[in-house]
C-alpha cells in the first residue's frame, strides 16, 4: 500500500478515535456538573464555551504552524493527545464549576493543538477533485466517534464517573499514537507538498499586507462558519442533554442515543453535499446544507418530541455538510492553507463559544415559551444560520473553486 494513502488512512481512522475521547465525557461530565455540582443552564453552556474559546485561539496557533512546519506540526499534535489523556480523569475529583470550566478550557487548548495540523496535512496530501469527498470520509468517521462516544456513554450511564472518564483516556492515549504514525508515514514521502509557506507560493509574499489581502476572500467564509456554529454548539454540546431531559422528560442514557441517531443518519447526507461541492460548487453545497439545517433548527425547537427529534437529525446532517465543505474551501482556495483552515476553525469555536453561552443564558432566562409553534430560546439561536445561509447565496466565487 502507497504511504500516503496509508498515511490518509491512519488519519480518516484518528477521526473515529480521537472523537470518541471526546465525546464519550461530554454526557457524563454535562449531568455532573448539572446534578451533582448543581450548575445553573449558564453554567451547563459555559462547558462549552470555556472548550471552544481555548480552542479557538490555538487553533490559529497551529494553523500557522502548519504553514510554517508542515508535517512536523504532527508531533505537537500528539503531545496535545497525550496531554488531553492525562487531565480528563480530573473531572472525577473537581468540586466546584469553575474547577470543570478550567479542565474545559485545557482540553479546548490541547484539541486546537491536536486537530488543525491533522486536517491541514490530511488536505495537502489528497488530490483536489477529491478532497471534498475524503474530507466528508474523514468527519463522517469523527461523527461515527461522536455516535460511538454516546453509544458507550448510555452503556455506562449509571456507572460511577470515572469508568467513564477512564474510556476517554485510552481513547485520548490510542489517538496520540495514531497521530504519531501518521508523522512517521509523512515524514517518508518524498511528495514536497507538506513544506510550508513557501511551497504553497513562496516567501515573498509570506507577511504583512499581503497575507492579509490574500486571506480577505476567507471573511464569507467566517461569516458562514461562525453563525452556523452557533446553532451547532447547542445540538453538539453539553446543553443538549440537559435541553431534552427536562423539556420531553427523556432520560440522559435516551438522549444519548437519539444523538448516536442523528449522527449515523447525518452520515449519507454529509458525503452526498460534499459530491455536491466536488463536482458542482462550493457555494451550492453550502446553501443545500444550510437550508437543510436552518429547517431542522426551527424543528428542533417544537414541542412535540417527535418533531423535535426529526429536526435534531436535520440539523445534524445539514452541519455536517458545512464542516467539510469549508475546510475543502480553506485548505483548496487559499495559498496559506493553514492558515486559513485555522482561522475557520478559530471562528467556529468562537461561534461555538456565544452560541453555547447565550443558549444556556436564553434557557435560564426564558425555559421554553413559545413563539409561533417554536421555544423562543431556540428561535432566537436560528437567527446567526439565517446570517450564515444569507452569506452563502451572496457570497463570491460561486463557482467550483478551480483545480
Amino acid at each position: 500500500m502507497r504511504q500516503d494513502y496509508l498515511a490518509v488512512g491512519l488519519m480518516i481512522v484518528l477521526a473515529f478515535v480521537g472523537t470518541v475521547a471526546f465525546r464519550v465525557s461530554i454526557p457524563a461530565v454535562a449531568f455532573y456538573t448539572r446534578s451533582v455540582l448543581e450548575a445553573s443552564a449558564l453554567g451547563v453552556g459555559l462547558l462549552t464555551s470555556a472548550f471552544f474559546a481555548a480552542r479557538a485561539i490555538f487553533a490559529v496557533v497551529s494553523g500557522g504552524l502548519a504553514d510554517k512546519y508542515g508535517y512536523r506540526v504532527l508531533y505537537f499534535s500528539a503531545a496535545a493527545f497525550l496531554l488531553n489523556a492525562a487531565i480528563v480523569n480530573l473531572y472525577a475529583a473537581t468540586t466546584s464549576l469553575p474547577g470543570v470550566l478550567l479542565i474545559r478550557f485545557m482540553q479546548g487548548a490541547f484539541n486546537g493543538i491536536a486537530w488543525v495540523p491533522v486536517q491541514a496535512v490530511l488536505g495537502r496530501l489528497v488530490p483536489k477533485p477529491v478532497r471534498g469527498r475524503v474530507y466528508s470520509i474523514y468527519f463522517a468517521l469523527g461523527s461515527l466517534g461522536g455516535m460511538a462516544g454516546n453509544a458507550i456513554y448510555a452503556e455506562l450511564a449509571e456507572a460511577p464517573i470515572a469508568a467513564v472518564l477512564t474510556v476517554s483516556a485510552i481513547s485520548f492515549a490510542a489517538s496520540s499514537a495514531l497521530v504519531l504514525a501518521t508523522a512517521a508515514l509523512v515524514r517518508g514521502l518524498e511528495l514536497g507538498l507538506l513544506r510550508g509557506g513557501a511551497r504553497r507560493g513562496g516567501g515573498r509574499d509570506s507577511g504583512g499586507a499581503a497575507v492579509a489581502a490574500g486571506l480577505l476572500g476567507v471573511v464569507p467564509l467566517v461569516i458562514i462558519v461562525l453563525g452556523s456554529s452557533m446553532f451547532n454548539s447547542v445540538i453538539r454540546g453539553d446543553l443538549i442533554y440537559v435541553y431534552m431531559n427536562e423539556v420531553f422528560q427523556l432520560p440522559g442514557e435516551v438522549v444519548a442515543r437519539y444523538i448516536a441517531l442523528s449522527s449515523l443518519i447525518a452520515l449519507p447526507v454529509s458525503y452526498l453535499l460534499s459530491w455536491v461541492s466536488d463536482r458542482v460548487s462550493d457555494a451550492a453545497s453550502l446553501r443545500i446544507s444550510l437550508g437543510l439545517a436552518f429547517v431542522g433548527a426551527l424543528l428542533i425547537g417544537s414541542t412535540w418530541r417527535e418533531l423535535a427529534l426529526v429536526g435534531l437529525a436535520m440539523a445534524y446532517g445539514g452541519f455536517s455538510g458545512v464542516v467539510p465543505v469549508t475546510r475543502r474551501v480553506a485548505i483548496t482556495k487559499y495559498r496559506l492553507g493553514g492558515t486559513a483552515l485555522g482561522l475557520v476553525n478559530a471562528f467556529g469555536n468562537v461561534g461555538n463559544v456565544v452560541g453555547a453561552a447565550l443558549a444556556g443564558y436564553l434557557y435560564d432566562i426564558v425555559g421554553v415559551v413559545v413563539v409561533s409553534g417554536v421555544a423562543l430560546p431556540i428561535l432566537i439561536m436560528t437567527l446567526p444560520v439565517i446570517a450564515s445561509l444569507a452569506a452563502a447565496f451572496l457570497a463570491a466565487g460561486s463557482r467550483k473553486v478551480r483545480e
